[in-house]
């Protein structure tokens, strides 16, 4: 399905505009700031950018709530994606995401898997993936904005100019 790869490369998208963000907020190159925020989740990063926003007391226009939101739902349906295993239901031929569930280390008896499949499957199909692909591209236009906001300061925050200094004629 070409649907999961375009949901996994829009998803990597949006984490890298977020990861500009920060470099921008925090004047670092790109460079410097892979080296620094290595594999920060999009969540921490999103969270840390508004953290961001609010010490710097830049004004947005963008619902930071309501974009959470949007990119908490997004980020966990593309981990299930991209880590769920995928199989053919046998009669339909239509694909089954199984969710796996671990159990916790403590609760393992011998002879017991680590994992297991729940039974009841459900359909993931092109209709999914179509779905998840609108959302990542509403997050990220809402993220290019956010983007905009911080890059451009209220008037009331940006430096005013240095006055030019003109020789003083006297002097002379």
């Amino acid at each position: 399905m070409g649907e999961i790869g375009r949901v996994i490369f829009s998803h990597a998208y949006v984490e890298w505009r977020l990861n500009l963000i920060v470099y921008d907020f925090l004047n670092v190159t790109k460079v410097l700031g892979r080296l620094v925020g290595r594999d920060i989740r999009p969540m921490d990063r999103f969270d840390l950018i508004c953290d961001l926003i609010s010490l710097k007391d830049v004004r947005t226009g963008v619902d930071l709530i309501r974009l959470r939101k949007s990119l908490l739902s997004a980020t966990t349906q593309r981990d299930l994606l991209a880590h769920g295993t995928w199989v053919r239901h046998p009669q339909t031929k239509a694909f089954l995401l199984h969710l796996a569930s671990s159990s916790k280390p403590g609760t393992i008896q011998k002879g017991q898997t680590k994992r297991s499949t729940r039974r009841e499957v459900p359909e993931y199909g092109i209709e999914e993936c179509r779905s998840l692909s609108q959302l990542i591209k509403q997050i990220t236009l809402t993220i290019d904005e956010l983007y905009t906001d911080t890059l451009n300061p209220a008037p009331s925050q940006q430096k005013s100019p240095r006055p030019r200094l003109r020789p003083n004629p006297n002097l002379n």
